[in-house]
This record gives C-alpha cells, sequence and structure tokens, in this order.
C-alpha cells in the first residue's frame, strides 16, 4: 500500500542529527504553498494518485492469481484491462 508524503517531513539520519542541534527552529519548513487551498489541493491529488497505484496494483495481483489459478485448473484466463 503506498503512501503520501507530500505534508509530511521525510526523515533521514543526518537531517535528524542536525535538526537536535537546530535551536532556532530553522528546519520547521515543510512543502510550502501561497494558500491553504493550494496545499489541500495538492494534497488530495496527491492522496488520489497513491489510491490509483494501489488499485493498479490490485488489479496486476488479482490477474497473476487469476492466471496461476487457472492454470493450474485448465480454465480459460480472462482479460482484465484490456
Amino acid at each position: 500500500m503506498g503512501q503520501s508524503l507530500y505534508l509530511a517531513a521525510q526523515p533521514e539520519l543526518l537531517y535528524g542529527v542536525a535538526r537536535l542541534l537546530d535551536l532556532g527552529n530553522t528546519f520547521d519548513l515543510y512543502n510550502n504553498c501561497s494558500t491553504g487551498d493550494q496545499a489541500d489541493s495538492i494534497g488530495i491529488l496527491s492522496d488520489w494518485e497513491i489510491v490509483g497505484q494501489d488499485l493498479w496494483a490490485s488489479v496486476y495481483n488479482y490477474e497473476g492469481e487469476t492466471n496461476l489459478s487457472n492454470r493450474i485448473h485448465g480454465e480459460q484466463t480472462p482479460i482484465v484491462g484490456r
């Protein structure tokens, strides 16, 4: 299952160590947008892209399971998504 990291900080070891020494909170900068609506739109788009990737992964997984099952039982393979 995919995960959108648009509005979250992406963790890295050196970045985490640097944050320990950052007394002025200069690293507290995330994905900046000019308006809240723009941030919402980009976040929603990012979420739907992950949903689409998960759906395609499910279709390919289903096709693979169906093909294997049909080969074992000698049945015809249905064509999905073509």
